[in-house]
């Protein structure tokens, strides 16, 4: 007997695509897993999901697939958010992902039933070799209640390829009829299942159960409905294949393995994970058998990793938001497993897993090998800044659990698991998994009242601090007298991470006290420390948010932080327990809001060294704002700045940014500072001493070693108190968005950086594409709608400076041959129909002719319409037209009337004849005798409306 075939996962996707390059697909790229033009979804989590605008019919006629018969393709997809979430099942069990390929086959309007059953069985019986017997299919057995008869030509076509009909099981709406959504393409389809144990045993029973070791490999979508609004299904004017294959499934199958993860798409990732952590090797256990909980770790961590690596790379990086927060919670999540049960080092664990992936994903997948830098950084400030409360959310966590243990409870209270997300950063579902691992729940409801209460405090607070006042000359008096209190240290502003401080005092707008004890409940109110390491809003940058905390006790809301005379106030709210002088508390400010904020402001600083370089020594900063989405640079200038300077500011900022130089800050004495060559400072303001010095490039000691060295005239060097990246390439790229005036001699500009300024790039080239099909389109009605909804897209993008004119100017360009080609073609149609309505006067038998009545061969033209009655009406007043113009295949239908002097004589209005035609053609129609003219609503009406005016005119002639 042949040995069968040892496949790689390598040579099935490969020859999955050949099989179907030679029979006429075209192997199409993978499309992102962020969909960025499809808002209905968080993820893309199907195969089909890129094809939509074929299936749908508005795919534009230039478009690069609108003649694609037939496609192969392995889709990314992501089931981790939404409707379509297997997040919860991942490491559990051998077979979910939240991360996987989806291997597909397409036909649109080609191939259909019959071809789909022989590609399939032939593919996977005779050329992947998996055994016939160990093989199941299902078939759509109907609904009677939605008029849909059982599939029996899909029975009957698998029979005919050779499965027995104890292999073929019929399959209700759920399993065996696939939709779109509510509404839209949708049909009946086959799903073919692999039963991985075999033997000579008949699994039919198992099909569709659950069951891990009989799975379903493909499914095969028959798409020949259209879903209407009324739940009624009409057929689709072409039918189309939509085919969908697990690729881990079918590897595993092919690898005779009982699990996905057991195979080398998974081995080599496992490999790293055991050299990066040392921990024992990967054993394929599941449930009680995983007795260390080792081996789910490893799944976790890899399948995560795999999620986290393609989302980032197709623009979806952690936030709170969407997505991202799918995206964070996913990586929050992996950070714990990696920790509880490899004992790893937090802050850069992942990135040190992303090379195995890259080496094993990035040929067919490039933009994981070109967003791999990109990547790992923030893959590494994510762990990094949940790493500072990873412990201490833990340590609270085991005290709620403990307790709800000892008070009988078997669950966690809403308020707990809200405060874990709120104080620690765990997500919910993080703490469901942590929950479970006691023998512990949780109520949606609970925290959903939790959370509620918290943003109304939030809000409340924001809203009543708008007025929160400032702390005076006198105050600051009292503070240094009678309260005796040094101004505290804020040097630790500067540097990564949490630190210990003590409560000084707090302060409710007018007075200080020492307890929270004397506040009304919910008021906000500020907090005086011995130290910080907040920043205080200063020189353009925003203040930190954050926490101030003592563990199980009590939590300070920071929303605000100012210096007053040297002391700096932590504005906020209490969200529970209480404050007293005295007391020991942990400062955390908020890393993932100031790690762009540090981002936007080094990019200020290259920004205004890149200014000087273009335009010249006159250049002088008049003021900024660095916030966590962009940064804002005001600076003096006769004149606007052209596109050529933006593009070369725009430039030399990227060129300082990609040679990742060290950013050095150190304090100076202020007349020593001021000696540095080239140093920047804002006019008029008014600096400490000593004087923060903060330079790109070069070490400040260097600087001063020779500070009227003229070479340091190259180097960005500032006054500066704000923070920080420590290297530029942390940055990643500054693009320039507006510039503008605002005062006379004075220039504003707005930039983006790092994924925000990503984001303005992927938008422009997204526009870019949009043009390019334009331009190749031939002009069209399509072409003129298309023009239009562009130049209200191209109104609403933010896009940068340089990019945004090049758009601009394409555009101009194309709305003028539309504009030019609309006049053209406009002045040539309203010639041709009084030329029609003439010509058929003209013949001989029509010579007599009293009246026409017709449709017209151009489009839905108004003014045509016009002009052919206003000819008869001035030249040939005794005969009457009824024109229409435009149609079905328009979608748009214009109708018109001349009632000459022959028919007005014998009893015929406009009024009259235009309200017949309107019956059958919808709209109005509107005018003074002896004309109407209207815009109809059913231009699929068309050719009936014209025989219903012909019609009307003989009946009223006969009476």
């Amino acid at each position: 007997m042949e040995t069968p075939k040892t496949w790689t996962a390598l040579e099935v996707r490969n020859t999955f695509f050949k099989y179907f390059e030679e029979r006429g697909h075209t192997i199409v790229p993978s499309s992102s897993v962020v969909p960025h033009n499809d808002p209905t979804l968080l993820f893309t989590n199907a195969g089909m999901n890129q094809f939509k605008p074929i299936f749908l019919g508005t795919i534009g006629k230039t478009d690069d697939w609108a003649n694609m018969k037939a496609a192969v393709d392995s889709q990314k997809c992501i089931r981790a958010g939404g409707k379509h979430n297997d997040l919860d099942d991942v490491g559990k069990d051998s077979y979910h992902h939240t991360f996987f390929e989806m291997l597909g086959n397409w036909s649109f309007g080609d191939y259909f039933k019959k071809e789909a059953i022989q590609f399939s069985w032939a593919l996977l019986t005779e050329v992947f070799g998996l055994d016939p017997d160990r093989l199941y299919v299902t078939y759509f057995e109907g609904n009677p209640e939605m008029g849909l008869e059982p599939d029996l030509e899909a029975k009957n076509l698998w029979i005919s390829v050779g499965v027995s009909e104890d292999h073929i099981l019929p399959g209700n709406m759920k399993d065996n009829f696939w939709e779109m959504g509510d509404q839209g393409p949708c049909g009946p389809c086959s799903e073919i299942h692999y039963d991985k144990i075999g033997g000579g045993r008949n699994a039919s029973s198992l099909v569709n159960m659950d069951d891990p070791m009989v799975v379903e490999v493909w499914n095969i979508v028959f798409m020949q409905y259209d879903r209407q609004q009324d739940k009624s299904l009409r057929s689709l004017p072409a039918k189309h294949i939509d085919t969908g294959m697990g690729f881990e499934r079918l590897v595993s199958a092919l690898q005779n393995k009982d699990s996905n993860y057991d195979t080398d798409i998974f081995s080599p990732l496992f490999a790293r994970i055991q050299e990066v952590t040392r921990a024992r090797p990967y054993t394929d256990k599941y449930g009680k058998d995983d007795a260390d909980g080792i081996d789910t770790a490893y799944r976790v961590v890899a399948d995560h990793i795999r999620l986290l690596t393609f989302s980032i790379s197709d623009g979806a990086p952690p936030n709170n938001e969407g997505r991202g927060y799918v995206v964070r919670r996913v990586l929050r999540r992996g950070v714990r497993y990696a920790r509880k049960y490899f004992n790893a080092d937090i802050g850069s664990f992942f990135s040190k897993i992303l090379p195995a992936l890259v080496d094993q994903m990035g040929e067919q997948f490039p933009e994981i090998k070109k967003k791999q830098k990109d990547v790992a950084e923030i893959l590494d400030e994510e762990e990094e800044a949940f790493s500072r409360t990873l412990d201490r959310g833990e340590r609270q966590f085991e005290k709620y659990a403990a307790s709800a243990k000892k008070s009988g409870a078997t669950k966690l209270s809403g308020a707990d698991v809200w405060r874990l997300y709120d104080t620690f950063g765990f997500p919910e579902d993080l703490t469901k998994l942590m929950a479970e691992e006691r023998g512990l729940t949780m109520d949606e409801e609970e925290i959903a009242i939790a959370r509620e209460k918290a943003r109304e405090a939030s809000k409340a607070a924001k809203d009543t601090m708008q007025t929160f006042a400032k702390l005076n000359v006198h105050q600051i008096a009292e503070l240094e007298k009678e309260h005796k209190l040094e101004r505290p240290n804020d040097d630790a502003k500067w540097l990564k991470g949490d630190i210990h401080a003590t409560v000084q005092l707090l302060y409710n707008g007018t007075e200080f006290l020492k307890s929270t004890n004397d506040l009304p409940k919910g008021a906000p109110f500020g907090v005086l420390l011995d130290c910080t390491n907040f920043y205080a809003e200063s020189g353009g940058q925003v203040a930190d948010t954050g926490s101030i905390s003592i563990d199980d006790v009590a939590e300070f809301k920071v929303m605000d932080c100012q210096a007053y005379g040297g002391y700096i106030l932590h504005n906020g709210y209490l969200s529970y327990g209480q404050l007293h002088a005295g007391d020991k508390v942990i400062c955390e400010y908020d890393e993932l809001r100031r790690q762009p904020i540090r981002n936007n402001h080094t990019g200020t600083h290259i920004l205004n060294h890149a200014l000087r370089e273009v335009l010249g020594d006159d250049i002088n900063q008049k003021g900024s704002l660095v916030d966590e989405d962009k940064l804002r640079f005001d600076f003096s200038h006769k004149q606007g700045v052209n596109l050529k300077e933006l593009k070369a500011i725009e430039d030399k900022s990227n060129s300082y940014i990609k040679q990742n130089c060290k950013v050095y800050g150190k304090d100076v004495d202020l007349d020593v500072a001021k000696t540095i060559n080239g140093v920047r400072a804002v006019f008029g303001e008014t600096y400490p001493n000593p004087v923060r010095v903060v330079s790109i490039g070069i070490d400040v000691d260097t600087l001063l070693e020779n500070p009227d060295d003229p070479e340091w005239r190259n180097v960005s060097v500032e006054f500066c108190g704000g923070t920080h990246v420590d290297q530029t390439g942390l940055i990643k790229d500054l693009v320039i968005v507006e510039e503008s005036g605002i005062a006379k001699g004075v220039r504003r500009i707005i930039s983006y950086t790092g994924d925000a300024a990503h984001e303005v790039q992927r938008v422009a080239s997204e526009f870019g594409e949009r043009l390019a099909k334009l331009e190749r389109l031939p002009f069209s009605p399509e072409k003129e709608q298309e023009t239009k909804l562009a130049q209200v897209d191209l109104m609403k993008l933010t896009v940068s400076t340089l990019t945004k004119s090049e758009l601009q100017s394409r555009f101009e360009k194309i709305q003028k041959g539309v504009v030019d080609e609309q006049k053209k073609r406009s002045k040539a149609e309203l010639k041709l129909a009084v030329d029609t309505v003439k010509e058929h006067f003209g013949k001989e038998e029509n010579k007599e002719a009293k009246w026409y009545v017709g449709a017209l061969p151009i489009s839905a033209n108004g003014k045509a319409v016009s002009e052919v009655m206003n000819f008869y009406k001035s030249k040939d007043k005794e005969r009457s037209v009824y024109v229409f113009t435009g149609g079905k295949a328009q979608g748009a239908v214009v109708h018109g009337v001349y009632v000459g002097a022959h028919l007005a004589s014998k009893g015929v209005t406009a009024e009259q004849w235009s309200a017949a035609v309107v019956e059958v053609i919808g709209g109005k129609a509107g005018g003074k005798e002896p004309t109407r003219q209207g815009q109809g609503t059913k231009p699929e009406n068309t050719d009936e409306a014209v025989e219903a005016a012909a019609k009307w005119l003989e009946e009223k002639l006969k009476i």
